[in-house]
């Protein structure tokens, strides 16, 4: 089995968001780029050459979180929150059929397709800005790193939540 690594890293600064994902040489392979304080939450999947792959959309008023993935504004996922008392879980459907456990709060999770592990996902704890290694097992990178985006949005929606409430 092949494990792709990819290294994922934040850079906050100004009026947008970009993660750069870099692979184990360090090489640039994909630039994540959202605007900060956008309504529509939407957020592109660039190559090196800043062309889009796949745009991630946050789905407005939803209960739970819901993410549509869509490559040319054609609906490939849907990415959404399972509402379980005993853990947290995603289940995407579409054109994968995929489940996402773990603690995704914690940054530590895998994603699934029929029992078998496609992806697994952790924090670099240690980093300015959020910092993710994803090892690809099974998969197309863009696709993980698309769900890779949409937990990063719950996550951050999750804070600005826990947030407010403390006010």
């Amino acid at each position: 089995m092949m494990v792709q690594k990819f290294y994922m890293q934040e850079k906050v600064f100004g009026f947008q968001n970009e993660f750069f994902i870099k692979n184990e040489l360090g090489q640039d392979c994909f630039v994540v780029f959202s605007k900060l304080f956008s309504l529509a939450q939407k957020h592109s999947l660039l190559n090196c050459q800043r062309q889009e792959l796949l745009s991630v959309e946050n789905k407005l008023f939803s209960w739970l979180p819901t993410f549509y993935v869509k490559q040319n504004e054609q609906l490939l996922l849907t990415i959404k929150q399972e509402c379980t008392c005993m853990s947290q879980e995603l289940t995407i459907t579409g054109t994968k059929n995929w489940k996402v456990l773990g603690d995704y709060f914690a940054h530590d999770f895998q994603i699934f397709e029929n029992g078998q592990v496609v992806a697994r996902i952790s924090k670099a704890w240690f980093s300015w800005g959020d910092s993710f290694l994803i090892e690809v097992y099974y998969a197309q990178p863009e696709y993980v790193i698309a769900v890779v985006m949409a937990i990063h949005r719950i996550i951050e929606q999750q804070r600005r939540n826990n947030n407010n409430s403390m006010m």
